[in-house]
């Protein structure tokens, strides 16, 4: 484990003090519809937020980033900011990490090494398509599984076990 970094100016700094203080910022959003973080009284307003664990601890350990890669530091816990700000910055999260839930597989082909489906999310229905199954499925704890569309899209299947024994084949599951 590294104890301490040495910054531009030579003066060493823990790992520590990359923890950022929930009681000392505060998220909001610009006249423009970004997020702002606002950190020892200073806004910064053209920010990055990463997930360390997104699928795994997705309310945890958030860091944030200004544009040109510099590490503003990261939040433990997102339930530890007031209110507000944990709305702000669970509204960003959502945009950057929007993964609708599988509810229901009603169709499901294969053709060609392509495979075809209808799903209902809980954003509604979609025909998605998966080419790559074993490169586009990413098994999860807890039953789950991580699915990534031709296009990009990404969609949570919880509980693949309890899907029809033909539909868990010809996804691999």
């Amino acid at each position: 484990m590294i104890d301490s970094v040495n910054d531009s100016n030579n003066s060493a700094f823990t790992q520590d003090d990359l923890v950022l203080d929930p009681e000392k910022i505060r998220f909001s959003r610009s006249p423009r519809n970004q997020l702002v973080i606002t950190l020892n009284g200073t806004e910064y307003t053209d920010l990055n937020v990463r997930r360390a664990f997104p699928l795994e601890d997705a309310q945890r350990y958030i860091g944030f980033f200004l544009a040109d890669g510099t590490e503003l530091g990261l939040l433990k816990d997102l339930d530890d900011l007031d209110p507000d700000s944990r709305q702000y910055l669970m509204e960003e999260l959502e945009k950057i990490y929007f993964s609708p839930i599988i509810l229901e597989i009603p169709k499901i082909e294969e053709d060609f090494g392509v495979v075809h489906i209808d799903i209902v999310t809980s954003n509604g229905p979609r025909h998605i398509q998966i080419r790559g199954i074993r490169s586009n499925i990413r098994l999860l704890a807890r039953n789950r599984a991580l699915i990534e569309d031709v296009d990009g899209n990404r969609y949570e299947l919880r509980d693949w076990n309890r899907l029809p024994k033909l539909t868990r084949e010809i996804l691999g599951l």
